[in-house]
């Protein structure tokens, strides 16, 4: 039909081309992207009326793109979006359907082994690094972060997974496997797999049909400050960084006492970014979807309110839906940065 956008998809499971049975067949798809641990979550629900349709095998793999096949209004052409492993998997009825619930397949069971090790004497990239070699990933570590000192990290009965999380709560940074690449850092960076940076996605008001919009006056500071031991001295320090916080704002004080200067300032700057972040957050639908926009990527926004229009976004999470009355449709959460 001229003048028509056509959304399209395609799945690969375990290496056969599924498209052309799914596609008739299709009820929703809805793939959810997060940043940092916690692991993509793809829904796939489809028509089993004739019976003809097999229930996939758990942890089977299947790739997925997305995108537009045809329309004037879009942007025509089909996005990687990655490899899924089939967590679970639903038949029911009347009608006869299958859901299937996959989660990314980036994770390897080695990533997720618990051990028992310390890491003593090393700096960010050196644990990132000997993570990923062990997991057969390729690290990619922030500059900002490669060279900090950690002086003990304890794996006590955690998986490499769990650590390397905890690190970046740690320090304010993604820390998330995409493509065979083990990614660290900082939230807010707006960095691809490769190391490069992402482009800013421009969107206006005419972009979406839904749209809210949250600021949280309470809990900004005008200082963060984090207590160190120093040795030689024998006594506590504190590093202090100033905040934005306005007349009347407190100081915000970690509770943890860190075993150095570099530590402490670390603790204090990632704290600072996270305070930053929840200033303001944003939710937009867009009904022409765009499965182009994942996690991190930086966002613009044009022909909303002025203060709107003036914060610098970020992607902090991304729902693509694609189902055949409401076509593709995605939703973004956005935050300040």
């Amino acid at each position: 039909m001229p003048g028509h956008n056509q959304p399209g998809f395609r799945v690969v499971l375990e290496g056969q081309d599924l498209t052309d049975r799914f596609a008739p067949r299709l009820m929703s798809l809805k793939l959810t992207e997060k940043r940092g641990g916690e692991a993509d979550q793809l829904d796939i629900e489809i028509q089993d009326t004739d019976g003809r349709m097999a229930i996939p095998a758990k942890s089977a793999v299947l790739t997925l793109e997305l995108g537009w096949l045809s329309g004037p209004d879009v942007r025509v052409g089909m996005i990687d979006k990655g490899s899924f492993k089939v967590d679970q998997a639903e038949w029911a009825g009347p009608p006869d359907r299958i859901k299937i619930t996959a989660r990314s397949a980036d994770l390897t069971a080695g990533f997720r082994q618990r051990r028992e090790r310390t890491h003593r004497n090393t700096t960010v990239g050196e644990i990132v690094r000997r993570v990923a070699a062990a997991n057969g990933l390729r690290a990619v570590v922030s500059d900002d972060l490669a060279g900090l000192r950690i002086e003990a990290l304890a794996q006590d009965a955690a998986s490499d997974m769990a650590v390397v999380r905890r690190l970046g709560e740690r320090l304010d940074a993604v820390a998330t496997v995409r493509s065979g690449r083990l990614l660290f850092m900082p939230n807010g960076q707006a960095m691809t797999v490769t190391g490069q940076r992402m482009p800013e996605a421009p969107l206006t008001r005419r972009s979406g049909d839904r749209y809210s919009y949250k600021r949280a006056d309470r809990g900004q500071y005008r200082a963060v400050e984090a207590v160190w031991h120093d040795r030689e001295g024998a006594r506590r320090q504190t590093v202090r960084l100033e905040g934005s916080g306005g007349r009347g704002a407190g100081v915000r004080r970690l509770r943890r006492i860190y075993a150095n200067e570099g530590d402490a300032r670390a603790a204090a700057s990632a704290e600072q970014n996270r305070l930053r972040r929840t200033q303001a957050e944003f939710g937009l639908t867009l009904a022409l979807g765009r499965p182009d926009l994942i996690p991190e990527r930086p966002v613009t926004l044009q022909g909303f309110k002025a203060e709107i229009d003036a914060w610098r976004w970020i992607v902090a999470e991304v729902d693509h839906t694609l189902t055949p009355s409401s076509g593709l449709i995605t939703s973004l959460k956005l935050e300040t940065r």
